[in-house]
């Protein structure tokens, strides 16, 4: 007795194997989930407790301030790059700045946490360099855009 191997459709592989506007999609979809995945991330780390586990692990590493810079960094890059319109790309990666603002706020309100101005103006430099990367990333690979 024999068993047969299931034939697979291009449907089953990943956007690699895609060809055309579907791939453009379907990595343009990807990236957005990403950044949505990322924008979880950053709302559910910035309103941990101060004393839970990860607060507390992150907080021996001393890289914290880092942490901000490139994650925002990361999240107004991903917007750049996710987004096909040039203007709604750079604001959504300018609304991350009002995002970092209101989570340091909203941190007033967490056990433990408290609201830096430090880190306010950490995380907009982290936007702006995203920013920077993303725009000159546009400039040097237009077709990227899709």
């Amino acid at each position: 007795m024999t068993s047969r191997l299931p034939v697979l459709s291009p449907s089953c592989f990943p956007s690699v194997f895609i060809r055309g506007q579907n791939r453009i999609f379907y990595t343009r979809t990807l990236i957005l989930a990403l950044w949505f995945v990322l924008i979880c991330c950053v709302i559910v780390g910035s309103l941990l407790p101060g004393g839970s586990p990860v607060i507390v692990a992150v907080g021996h590493l001393h890289i914290i301030k880092v942490l901000h810079y490139c994650a925002y960094t990361s999240l107004a890059l991903i917007a750049l790059v996710a987004v096909r319109r040039r203007s709604a790309a750079v604001l959504a990666a300018l609304a991350m700045i009002l995002l970092g603002v209101a989570l340091e706020f909203g941190q007033k309100l967490v056990p433990g946490r408290s609201c830096e101005i430090r880190d306010m103006v950490i995380n907009e430099v982290g936007v702006l360099t995203g920013i920077a990367i993303g725009m000159l990333s546009r400039r040097i690979m237009p077709t990227a855009r899709g």
